[in-house]
């Protein structure tokens, strides 16, 4: 049994990007020295907006553009970065992109699309 809940463990905080973890346990530093050339803000929007272009899961577009947000970005520049990169990465990551960004914003698209004029 102690073997199952160490795996779930894993799996459960990897899928909330859990950064502790992710730093601690599978060596991912999501905030590199290296990055600290730019400003938080602007190094945030770039993440939100390399996440939407690899097609990354909705969970972590809702972790980068919650980062964004911490970083001062408002929600009108993160979804201007994925209308800037629209044209380079195509309808479909776009579209796969707006759920987890949305999720950030705590704003339900599932709800929006099935009354649009109550959201």
């Amino acid at each position: 049994m102690g073997r199952a809940v160490r795996y779930q463990e894993i799996l459960r905080r990897l899928a909330i990007v859990d950064e502790k973890f992710a730093v601690d346990q599978a060596g991912l530093d999501l905030d590199p020295p290296g990055a600290r050339v730019l400003d938080p803000r602007t190094a945030a929007l770039v993440r939100v907006g390399v996440l939407a272009a690899i097609g990354a899961p909705e969970v972590c577009l809702e972790w980068s553009s919650s980062q964004a947000l911490a970083a001062g970005a408002t929600e009108d520049e993160i979804t201007g970065v994925l209308l800037a990169i629209a044209p380079v990465i195509g309808l479909g990551r776009m579209a796969g992109a707006a759920f987890g960004v949305a999720g950030a914003f705590g704003y339900d698209i599932e709800a929006a699309l099935e009354d649009p004029d109550g959201h």
